[in-house]
C-alpha cells in the first residue's frame, strides 16, 4: 500500500494502542477464518517484538523501501492520550485471557423475534 494511504489509516490507529482481534491468521496459513479470534498487539514503544535486522534489510531491498526513512516520516503521529491500566495485564501478571471455540446447543429463535 502507499504511504499516502498507510499515513491516513495510521493516524487514527496510532491512538489505539496497538491492540486489536485478528480473526483470520494468513500468515499462519490459514485460507478461511478458523478457530478462535487472538487478541494481538502491536507494541510501539517496546523493544521485545522487533524482527532481525538482516529480515528487515532483506524485505527494505526487495520491495525498494527504507524501514527507517517510514520511521523518521512517522515520528510526529499521534499516540494513545490514555493506556488503560488494564491494557497490559499479561505483562504485568504474567497471565493472559483466552477465548475459545466451544459447541454449543443453539434454540432456534421464536418466528415473531426475527
Amino acid at each position: 500500500m502507499p504511504e499516502v494511504m498507510q499515513r491516513q489509516e495510521l493516524k487514527g490507529l496510532a491512538k489505539t494502542y496497538g491492540k486489536f482481534w485478528c480473526t483470520w491468521q494468513v500468515d499462519r496459513g490459514d485460507r478461511l477464518p478458523l478457530g478462535a479470534p487472538a487478541l494481538m498487539m502491536s507494541p510501539q514503544e517496546v523493544q521485545m517484538a522487533m524482527a532481525e535486522p538482516e529480515l528487515v534489510k532483506s524485505r527494505d531491498d526487495k520491495y525498494k523501501v527504507s524501514s527507517e526513512g517510514i520511521k523518521e516520516s512517522r515520528k510526529e503521529m499521534a499516540e494513545p492520550l490514555r493506556v488503560n491500566p488494564n491494557a497490559d495485564y499479561w505483562r504485568l501478571n504474567g497471565k493472559g485471557f483466552a477465548v475459545d471455540v466451544v459447541q454449543k446447543d443453539m434454540k432456534a429463535p421464536a418466528l415473531g423475534s426475527l
